[in-house]
């Protein structure tokens, strides 16, 4: 496998971590919502089976299965509602750009998402200069502090249990037990990024892929 893949926006660093900058148009790519979305239904999912349970004794099943799902119906199209009346204000608020660094070695990958001040330009210039100038083991320290991050998510390849691809999208979800990571890679990198997590991860890992 190459392991020289450096580009403006992706490069292997001298600790022999991959970092690469990613910036999501999130008025043309609506996986956001669409992740939401899919969080709101499974979430009035358990809140049906939950009511479901608890009325069964009063209603019986087939009375408190369908109030149950009444109740879970309205609350899904209310937060859907809510949903799309406030994507556009979150889209607005960030200037509908998600800029966000990702740092890959052999155990796992780190998805840290940056200010809104932040931009892609300025980021890519820092992760080049740093590479040059700083300790490989500063290297890590550095960047989250330069760079002014939001909030990280960190994924051990060990724990994938499944692993989503969208060739459309260019986007690879892995998901753990708990976590639910999104991997957003440069389209001439993405095989190569695809085929790299998907050699690390437990030979028996669910996985799907979307056109």
């Amino acid at each position: 496998m190459d392991d020289s893949r450096v580009s403006h926006d992706f490069r292997l660093c001298d600790d022999g971590v991959y970092r690469w900058v990613y910036e999501y148009d999130l008025w043309k790519n609506h996986t956001v919502i669409l992740e939401i979305e899919k969080f709101f239904i499974l979430a009035c999912m358990g809140i049906m089976v939950i009511q479901g349970l608890i009325e069964i004794p009063q209603k019986g099943f087939i009375k408190a299965l369908i109030s149950a799902a009444q109740e879970a119906g309205i609350l899904l199209g209310i937060m859907s509602v809510l949903l799309v009346i406030s994507y556009p204000i979150y889209c607005l608020l960030s200037n509908g750009k998600y800029c966000v660094l990702f740092e890959m070695d052999d155990k796992g990958i780190m998805h840290t998402r940056m200010e809104k001040k932040v931009k892609r330009e300025d980021l890519v210039e820092w992760l080049w200069a740093a590479n040059e100038i700083l300790d490989s083991r500063l290297l890590s320290t550095s960047l989250s502090i330069a760079t002014a991050s939001e909030a990280s998510m960190e994924t051990v390849f060990s724990e994938v249990r499944k692993m989503s691809v969208s060739e459309k999208g260019k986007t690879i979800t892995l998901v753990c037990r708990i976590t639910r990571n999104q991997v957003y890679v440069p389209a001439e990198k993405f095989e190569f990024v695809k085929k790299y997590i998907l050699e690390r991860c437990p030979e028996n890992v669910q996985r799907s892929q979307k056109i």
